[in-house]
């Protein structure tokens, strides 16, 4: 996970965990129905979602990350997404989630791509790589998009304060 506060795997799977249910929620409060949710690389929840003007839906994938290194007091503006880890590809590299979610936990926001879009902002741009990031020994590496640059291409929710409680 990126950014996480402890460093700690253990810890930042909990973080994880929790952003994933609060994703989940988001999307209930949209008219989603959860479906299942995942524990290897491929996604992390799957979601019944309406089709906008249809009485039917479909099931879409998310692939969910928790930000609890940016906060109030300390806001780096970027976006941090995880390519590789451990010496292996990971996140936006091998996600086959349709959507990928950044949760920023001490701002209340998720901020919303298609992976693919995502990959074409990534492949049209030369962000930075940040190394070293998640938790201690993980060698893991990310590109950082400055957030209110690229602001246009996410759909950005803000979490009412009676679901973060």
């Amino acid at each position: 996970f990126a950014f996480m506060a402890n460093y700690n795997y253990e810890k930042d799977i909990e973080l994880g965990e929790e952003g994933e249910y609060r994703v989940r929620l988001d999307l209930e409060s949209v008219g989603g129905e959860f479906v299942e949710d995942n524990k290897d690389n491929s996604h992390d929840l799957i979601m019944k979602m309406p089709i906008r003007g249809s009485s039917t839906y479909k099931l879409v994938s998310y692939e969910i990350k928790t930000d609890v290194f940016c906060r109030p007091d300390f806001d780096t503006g970027n976006i941090f997404i995880e390519f590789a880890s451990r010496g292996k590809d990971s996140g936006i590299t091998v996600t086959k989630a349709e959507w990928f979610v950044t949760y920023f936990k001490h701002f209340r926001e998720m901020w919303y791509i298609k992976s693919d879009k995502l990959r074409e902002l990534i492949s049209e741009n030369e962000f930075k790589v940040h190394n070293d990031s998640g938790d201690l020994g993980s060698n893991t590496k990310g590109y950082l998009i400055p957030r209110y640059q690229f602001k246009k291409y996410f759909k950005v929710r803000v979490i009412p304060k009676s679901l973060t409680k």
